[in-house]
């Protein structure tokens, strides 16, 4: 029980801490007026259960999470996790821990009423725009944003709605098309496992409704095309190219995987029991935020200044992996009591800006894949 109360603290702790943050909408940065938020998943890779002695706890973790394939092929014990993601700001404002077999699409609704939750919640109100890439867009999850009033941006796929594949096959790059419901789309809506919160919703759709929408094409950087769907309907507010800088931004939530994953090392799991499991998800969740809380400071304030205080052959940007790095020990000792916050604040400080790192225009890198059970059992750092 007390285990259990542990993953709720740092659930709470973290709700807590971003509630304040977003309540000073001055520090707050913002994207073409809005706060974007990238909802994605991935999966985790949790060590071969079979070294485990306890059979039975093995099997249950199995069970609970379920088996799917990693990279290179391979069968392991494989979470899903999806988290909706702040990409101007890096913040994770929800994560969510589930089954390999749990829909994204579920989750997705997941992500929304916690969206919803904080909303009510702070006195600031932003304008939201959700980015999703493609294998998310339903008519579902497309009522559910109208519902609530919040506004998004989907990538399709190309085997998606009717009205989609006319304007994929079209001359035209932005147009004002109308999604109408099937008999197929609701037989398919029925047949699927769907959300609480969308049955209702679903149970109003009927046969020749219409739902308008907005596709735009764009350009990815491969050269390929790509169709666009939003809520965002004035073409005169909202111009043709700004939705692939939206959609661009959507990368950001890659990146903020590679942090979770690759500088927390979030899948070097402290224990294999489902609690500890779900303790290291929460803790490493926070620890990122409080993390990004500090660097964003660093960044809004002494970058900027560094960068003009003269002539340079390049900007520069906070090393992030140094960055975290170097407040492993540093945030621990600001809990503690009787310690000089500014002191240490200032350490890190110092730290982070002696370690900048030059943007060089037009570098891309290789995304990398990694196989399952990259650490050993029990071996977690201390961060």
């Amino acid at each position: 029980m007390y285990q259990d109360l542990t993953i709720q603290l740092f659930i709470d702790l973290n709700e807590g801490m971003l509630e304040d943050i977003y309540e000073d909408k001055e520090e707050i940065k913002l994207y073409h007026g809005f706060r974007i938020l990238g909802v994605d998943g991935s999966t985790l890779a949790l060590p071969n259960m079979n070294i485990l002695k306890d059979k039975k706890q093995s099997e249950d973790i199995k069970e609970i999470y379920g088996k799917g394939k990693n990279q290179k092929g391979e069968y392991g014990t494989t979470p899903r996790i999806s988290i909706m993601y702040d990409l101007e700001n890096k913040f994770v404002l929800d994560g969510i821990l589930s089954s390999i077999h749990s829909s994204e699409g579920f989750m997705a609704i997941e992500h929304i009423d916690k969206l919803l939750e904080y909303k009510k919640n702070i006195k600031e109100v932003y304008k939201d725009l959700l980015i999703y890439d493609r294998g998310y867009p339903s008519m579902g999850l497309i009522k559910y944003h109208n519902k609530h009033g919040l506004d998004f941006l989907m990538r399709v796929n190309s085997k998606s709605f009717k009205a989609v594949q006319e304007f994929r096959r079209s001359k035209k790059v932005d147009e004002i098309i109308e999604i109408e419901v099937t008999k197929g789309i609701l037989n398919n809506l029925s047949k699927e496992k769907q959300h609480p919160n969308l049955k209702a919703l679903i149970q109003e759709l009927k046969i020749g409704d219409k739902l308008k929408i907005r596709a735009v094409k764009v350009v990815l950087q491969n050269g390929m095309i790509e169709v666009l769907l939003t809520s965002l309907l004035s073409q005169d507010e909202y111009k043709t190219e700004i939705f692939q800088e939206f959609y661009f931004k959507r990368w950001g939530v890659e990146i903020g995987y590679d942090v979770l994953k690759n500088i927390f090392n979030l899948e070097n799991f402290t224990g294999l029991t489902q609690i500890a499991i779900n303790q290291d998800f929460y803790a490493t969740i926070l620890t990122n935020n409080i993390c990004s809380l500090i660097m964003n400071d660093v960044m809004e304030e002494k970058v900027s200044l560094y960068n003009q205080s003269k002539e340079r052959k390049y900007l520069y940007q906070l090393n992030r992996s140094f960055s975290i790095g170097c407040m492993k020990n540093s945030l621990v000792l600001m809990f503690q009591k009787n310690v000089r916050e500014e002191k240490i604040y200032q350490m890190i400080e110092d730290e982070i800006l002696g370690n900048l790192l030059p943007i060089k225009p037009n570098r891309s890198f290789e995304r990398k894949k990694h196989s399952s059970a990259k650490f050993p059992v029990s071996k977690k750092a201390s961060f």
